[in-house]
């Protein structure tokens, strides 16, 4: 009955049905291959990564990840205990770091009392409780939550981003505007597939390396994806 109303759904909002995004992962898998995406040396590098990638190029996450390294500081406990002030200057270069070193630390506390500073402290956590926790964490959103929940945590998620938005669009399928709407929309499919919390780490990987790799419908429509769709159509 379940799957029946999905279908019905999927069929009037011109969503894709869970085979379809099998098959897409499949056909970008094959083509653009391993991807190693989230690139961290550490699960913490991830969860401030996250944060600091937000808005800004990835060229300045790195700057300001080289300088919080050198101070010995990319651990939970130093940055929570750090002064706001010295926070700011190390992560200056992924700009608005008066917000995002509010954000790092309230990410940071929660991590050391919530979770014993480890992934695996949040095991017990239902899906729905974790991301309503990291939601309510200051200047933690959605896509930042999704983050987190899929390379941190380990939890099976779908980052409804601004690449898959482009993508599924360009695809030909109905696109809900903004972030919340179309993760509403979309992660019921994306759960229903067979994807594993490793495919669906590496299916964000890929869409995100295919959305910089062909950055409008013009380069797309001549990408590998553009040739399947015009032989075959959108499915």
């Amino acid at each position: 009955m379940q799957n029946m109303k999905r279908m019905k759904a999927n069929q009037a909002h011109k969503w894709p049905v869970p085979e379809r995004i099998e098959s897409l992962y499949r056909t970008m898998a094959d083509a653009l291959g391993p991807t190693g995406w989230w690139p961290a040396e550490t699960t913490f590098e991830i969860m401030v990564g996250a944060v600091l990638t937000q808005n800004t190029a990835w060229s300045n996450v790195d700057r300001s990840l080289a300088a919080l390294k050198a101070e010995d500081a990319l651990e939970p406990h130093a940055l929570a205990a750090m002064e706001p002030e010295r926070l700011q200057e190390l992560i200056r270069p992924s700009g608005f770091y008066v917000n995002k070193s509010k954000t790092v630390q309230s990410l940071s506390r929660w991590y050391v009392e919530r979770c014993g500073a480890a992934p695996e402290g949040a095991a017990a956590i239902s899906d729905a409780e974790l991301r309503a926790e990291l939601l309510g964490l200051f200047g933690i959103g959605g896509e930042t939550a999704d983050d987190l929940m899929l390379y941190v945590f380990s939890h099976r998620t779908f980052v409804a981003d601004t690449y898959a938005r482009r993508l599924f669009a360009f695809l030909g399928f109905d696109v809900p505007a903004g972030y919340p709407a179309f993760h509403k929309a979309y992660s019921p499919v994306v759960l229903s597939t067979g994807l594993s919390v490793g495919d669906l780490q590496e299916f964000h990987g890929l869409i995100d390396e295919f959305g910089k790799a062909y950055r409008d419908d013009a380069a797309k429509s001549e990408s590998f994806l553009g040739v399947s769709l015009t032989q075959n159509g959108a499915q």
